[in-house]
Order: C-alpha cells, then structure tokens, then sequence
C-alpha cells in the first residue's frame, strides 16, 4: 500500500512538471524560421538590470527598455540620481537628463558616453535582446546555434554576444541574460519581466 501511494504521488509530480523542450531535428532550419519571426517583434518593453564594467570604472544600472515601431525610450537609474532617458528613432535620439535639459544626437552610444561616461551598445542591443543579430548594413556576423536553434553566441563588429538564458514569452523564446563584451568594456544583462504586445 505505501509503496503504490509513493508511485502514485511521483506519478502526480511528474504530470505536474513542465514538459522538456525537444531539440529539433534541423537547428539551422528553427534558426531561420526564429529569425523570421522575431524580425516582426517591434512592440515590447522589458525591465532588468545593467552591470557594466570599463576598465576600473564599474557601473550597476537599472534598465526600462519601451520598444514600438516608431522608436524606443530607455530608461536608465543608477548613478544618475534620478536617472536618464534616451528617446529615438533610426534617424536621432535626444537624452534627457534629471535636471531636465535635453541633448540632441544621431547615435544613442556617444550622446550617452558624453552625458554619463557610461559606454552601452545601445543600437545593437535594441536587436540581440530579442535574440537577433543587428540588420544594419556592413555587419558581418559570426553565429554559433544552441540546440534548439537559438543564438548561443554571436560576434557581430567589435562585440561578442553570449546569450546564457532563454525564457518563453507568449510564442517567443527570449534572451534571459547576456553577456556582451568589447576590448575592455563588458556589459551584463539580466532581464526581470518580458512584455511583448501583438
């Protein structure tokens, strides 16, 4: 009796657990159909934490990212006091900062690095945090495919892309965590909450 109550009750738990995911037969083909899919992910907002390292100089940043198909606005807290925001589009980008001026670029990198010393690869990272390569034009890219046909990493420029966690987010499966380094600049990313409007 007691051991047909064990099998029943590790019968239970096990119908409970979430299934394991099985790797598909042709990675490469998932590969291709992913990149198509999330190529149509343009509407999204994520919140995480930051942590990026220069050098000797360190920064831990908190992260809100509002995606949609006209631009972006990124929230950046930490250092800042009140913070910083960086609200753009492919043509420009203007930061706003705590005591509320406003500055005026064309690349988010270097109006951020002249405003807060803070080095991000912010037009890249709008794409590896979906789990895809940057599109822009002239970048030649180095991939290398997990077992279910997802970037485990990419080098794509000056930078190398190590996407450690995947988490499923309504059909999509992305980036968890991500590992990004340059020369000496390395940017870690931790994603708290994924939303993804269709």
């Amino acid at each position: 009796m007691r051991r047909l109550l064990f099998l029943s009750i590790t019968l239970f738990i096990a119908g409970c657990a979430a299934p394991m995911p099985v790797p598909p037969a042709d990675p490469e083909a998932t590969w291709q159909s992913r990149q198509q899919d999330l190529s149509k992910v343009n509407d999204w907002r994520l919140n995480g934490r930051l942590a990026i390292t220069r050098g000797s100089e360190a920064w831990h940043l908190k992260l809100n990212w509002r995606q949609k198909p006209e631009g972006y606005e990124i929230f950046l807290s930490g250092p800042f006091g009140a913070g910083v925001k960086l609200v753009g589009n492919p043509q420009s980008v203007v930061l706003h900062d705590a005591e509320h001026h406003a500055y005026y670029a064309r690349e988010p990198e270097l109006l951020l690095y002249a405003h807060t010393g803070v080095l991000m690869p912010v037009t890249g990272l709008r794409y590896w945090i979906l789990g895809l390569p940057d599109p822009g034009k002239n970048h030649t890219n180095q991939t290398h495919l997990d077992a279910y046909g997802r970037l485990a990493e990419l080098q794509q420029r000056d930078w190398t892309v190590r996407f450690r966690d995947y988490v499923a987010v309504k059909q999509y499966q992305l980036p968890e965590r991500l590992f990004i380094e340059s020369e000496d600049i390395e940017v870690r990313l931790v994603v708290d909450n994924w939303q993804v409007f269709l």
